[in-house]
């Protein structure tokens, strides 16, 4: 819950256009614990990192292409923020704050960080870069695959 750190793209990715303009090592916004256990025939895993080994997924079937990322690129630092605050409770009894004092300190820093992008001292205190705040690398992916299979039908 949160952010989930340094998602490699595999080598599949390396030229595939969902990942154009995607660092080869980035970080996104996660927030569920469920992950994918087995890819579908026709799958390619095209992103992993150590929480799972699938990170990212293009499946192609009959005669259509279907991209997955397990992280989410919608998601923008306030709702991440939201979320943390609607699975409080889950999140401090599986460990992930110490408690409630904790969590919200976290979820004001996190809303800071959204009106205030720029500042360093958060960005730091919460390792989050570009990469999850610039809006157009977060969320390339739909750009990519607008551009790639939907434009050109």
């Amino acid at each position: 819950m949160g952010i989930v750190c340094k998602i490699i793209k595999k080598q599949a990715a390396k030229n595939h256009p969902m990942f154009k303009g995607k660092p080869d090592v980035f970080e996104a916004f996660i927030s569920h614990d469920d992950i994918t256990t087995k890819v579908p025939e026709g799958g390619v895993v095209l992103a992993g990192n150590e929480f799972t080994e699938v990170q990212a997924l293009c499946v192609t079937h009959k005669k259509g292409t279907f991209w997955s990322t397990q992280y989410h690129p919608e998601y923008n630092l306030r709702e991440m923020a939201c979320l943390i605050i609607a699975r409080a409770e889950k999140l401090i009894e599986i460990g992930y704050y110490k408690d409630q004092k904790a969590l919200d300190a976290m979820v004001e820093r996190m809303k800071e960080l959204a009106e205030q992008p720029d500042r360093k001292d958060l960005r730091w205190q919460l390792v989050i870069d570009d990469d999850v705040l610039d809006r157009n690398t977060r969320q390339c992916e739909f750009a990519n695959w607008i551009n790639t299979l939907i434009m050109k039908n």
